[in-house]
């Protein structure tokens, strides 16, 4: 069906509107880290952070206007501040790369979930795998640098366990007990 003829629903927009605020305020941030980070691999990183949201930015630019609904104000360079003073070292800078790269995993898949239209569609997909691409990248640089804080490891019983009381659920705010590997990854996230 022509996307034209289908108008983009409170949801598609809404998200489309989200990914342009986030963006921008994380570009605005992108920008100054890039501004300070004297170490090449992770200047080079941010650099592509950098041209992958221009491109994404304009995409969004275009489908709020196709539909008739003005572009979000959003975060630019009056908000951007690029001073002499280093406020964060290179290795902070790449740790925050990696956590907002998956944020925007999350964001990504989200809005691709509650997206209708082909076109749409299509763009998330694209985000998406801009952002695993992103991902792989700041892990991979984290795990050269020996910066890549891993979470705990978790050792098996010899025998599967069942939970046969209430004190499963109160052990985790009260008695005490170990906790699930679930726990953990919500925990560590």
């Amino acid at each position: 069906m022509d996307n034209e003829k289908i108008k983009l629903t409170s949801s598609e927009i809404g998200s489309l509107w989200g990914e342009y605020i986030n963006g921008t305020a994380t570009d605005v941030v992108n920008q100054y880290m890039y501004s300070i980070i004297e170490d090449e691999a992770i200047k080079a990183i941010f650099h592509d952070a950098i041209q992958t949201f221009e491109k994404q930015k304009n995409q969004i630019k275009t489908f709020m206007e196709n539909e008739g609904f003005p572009v979000p104000i959003g975060f630019n360079e009056t908000d951007l501040y690029v001073g002499k003073q280093r406020l964060f070292t290179d290795a902070f800078c790449l740790n925050y790369l990696h956590v907002i790269t998956l944020h925007g995993l999350l964001g990504h898949i989200t809005a691709f979930s509650i997206s209708v239209r082909k076109d749409l569609r299509d763009f998330y997909d694209s985000c998406d795998n801009d952002a695993k691409k992103m991902y792989h990248q700041t892990l991979d640089l984290l795990l050269e640098k020996g910066l890549f804080q891993r979470d705990p490891l978790f050792y098996a019983y010899d025998y599967p366990q069942f939970i046969s009381s209430k004190d499963f659920i109160d052990g985790y705010f009260g008695k005490g007990r170990t906790l699930s590997a679930t726990e953990i990854i919500s925990n560590f996230f």
